[in-house]
């Protein structure tokens, strides 16, 4: 079964690319559909960093679920 494209335009950094998989469950666990995407264009200063993208209309859901789970947003 072929997957359709998610459209998500909002993507929260959280750094690395365990806590970006450790994100992607919780939000699936709440209801949110949610893809890990490693950033395009990366601070130098802080390396690699992933981010968790999602519908931007489920914004206030992520930001609390993902802090609710102990998930620092950068």
């Amino acid at each position: 079964m072929r997957r359709e494209p998610m459209p998500m335009a909002c993507q929260l950094p959280v750094g690395s690319g365990t806590q970006a998989m450790r994100a992607q469950r919780v939000l699936s666990a709440a209801g949110v559909r949610c893809e890990v995407v490693k950033t395009e264009k990366p601070d130098r200063r802080r390396g690699c960093t992933y981010a968790v993208a999602y519908d931007c209309l489920q914004e206030p859901l992520v930001t609390a679920a993902l802090r609710n789970a102990g998930i620092r947003i950068r």
